[in-house]
């Protein structure tokens, strides 16, 4: 049945964008604007560093391939570090995959400052700078970056689309910051190809919630309309995970929103969204607990991650394990919402079932790292098995690593620790394939 649902599914890869976005963007930062660049981009900056129509590539100080693009590096004005050269570059890294880097250089082609690589983008594998924009999105005066690429969510192409996500880096003091939740939210809403589309969601987010005193026409529901009357209805509720997400079906349904993959993926990130205000709330008088629960949540965040990582590496790609992704980072905004309303309710000790799942995981760890990358080679060359090894034990570590931390962020063992990792030992396990060859 495995190879089955794996033909199936390579059936339709090359037809499927992992997110439902375009690829058509409407400011495109390109050399032809030069002249006249796009309103919100800069125009690539010409110097003596950086020729006008070819770009450059010089090794990286460990060997690796950095090539600037041209087209997508501009002179630019910053609050924090006046005028600049900030660059956008390929590097090709010594295991095949492609990353984005951008930094700011000085007139004489010294480097100032290195962004951070976004989180959300750091596994894929680059491929083009669609967009470069310098917006104040944060509404603190100082300019962002705003950047739009197209990636494949996976060590190669492997069939697979492309799909244009955003990064965003605020620009704080001498330093740019670049926030996993925003990006991923961005990415996750299946909305964002242009940088307008980008500016409308920060503008959105800024906004007060007048919408509460100020009803829509009930003959024309919006979806922010829906996900907020469903968010009022649920938190108020007693209601299990799969009846709220049942809920939420329904009401997509009756008001006929979008329920293709992607506008599945956005109903998991509302159901996220909603319960993390909720839990926010609840632990508003309660620092220590929030600072652990917010602790434990970003753990589980890169442990769940890296298992959608891994089972795309193992099973020859393809983007329901994006949407699997997506749907489960969500629902974890309920699960949160659980483990700290047991948390303030002391909850009873639960070692020995604690210390009993604890085993269960590592054995759970043990079968999947045993099981590797076994049975690819039905899918793929020899050299595709290759990488996707070297892919897999990198991830199976990032993975090993966050589950560790896990443990060490619930070694209370208590009934709340008890629900979460019992969650978390399914999922390792879900990801285990008994009838994968040895």
């Amino acid at each position: 049945m495995r190879l089955l649902a794996i033909g199936i599914l390579l059936a339709v890869l090359t037809g499927c964008n992992p997110s439902g976005q375009q690829s058509q963007l409407n400011e495109p930062a390109k050399a032809s604007d030069s002249t006249s660049p796009p309103s919100g981009a800069a125009a690539p900056a010409l110097s003596a560093a950086s020729p006008s129509v070819a770009s450059q590539t010089a090794p990286a100080n460990d060997g690796a391939s950095v090539e600037e693009i041209a087209d997508q590096s501009f002179q630019v004005e910053l609050e924090a570090w006046g005028k600049v050269r900030f660059v956008s570059a390929k590097r090709t890294n010594a295991d095949g995959r492609k990353e984005l880097v951008l930094s700011l250089k000085d007139a004489e082609g010294q480097t100032l400052y290195t962004f951070p690589q976004p989180k959300l983008v750091a596994s894929w594998n680059f491929e083009s700078v669609k967009a470069v924009s310098f917006k104040d999105v944060d509404g603190d005066g100082k300019k962002d970056v705003i950047v739009l690429a197209d990636y494949v969510a996976g060590k190669g192409s492997g069939g697979s689309a492309a799909v244009t996500a955003p990064s965003i880096f605020v620009q704080k003091d001498k330093s740019f910051v670049s926030d996993y939740d925003t990006d991923n939210r961005l990415n996750a809403s299946g909305k964002i190809s242009t940088v307008s589309d980008v500016v409308a969601f920060f503008k959105a987010k800024a906004k007060p919630d007048t919408a509460q005193t100020t009803p829509d026409s009930d003959s024309n529901p919006t979806l922010e309309k829906v996900n907020r009357n469903l968010c009022s209805r649920v938190v108020a509720s007693n209601m299990s995970g799969d009846e709220i997400v049942q809920t939420y079906e329904k009401e997509y349904e009756k008001h006929e929103l979008d329920r293709s993959e992607r506008g599945q993926d956005e109903m998991y990130r509302y159901i996220g969204e909603c319960f993390q205000q909720e839990t926010d709330k609840l632990l508003a008088s309660h620092s220590k607990l929030k600072t652990q629960t917010d602790a434990i949540h970003q753990t589980v965040n890169e442990a769940i991650s890296e298992l959608s990582n891994i089972d795309y590496i193992r099973d020859g790609g393809g983007t329901m394990w994006i949407h699997d992704g997506n749907r489960t980072l969500g629902i974890y905004g309920y699960r949160m919402n659980v483990y700290a309303k047991m948390k303030l309710n002391d909850p009873k000790p639960a070692s020995k079932k604690y210390d009993a799942l604890v085993e269960t995981l590592d054995s759970n760890l043990d079968k999947l790292k045993e099981q590797g990358v076994k049975g690819l080679e039905e899918l793929t060359d020899a050299q595709g098995v290759k990488e996707a090894e070297k892919d897999f034990n990198a991830r199976f570590s990032k993975l090993n690593t966050a589950l560790q931390k896990f443990k060490e962020l619930t070694s209370d063992k208590d009934e709340a620790s008890l629900y979460l990792m019992e969650l978390l030992t399914k999922r390792v396990g879900a990801s285990i394939d008994e009838n994968r060859r040895s």
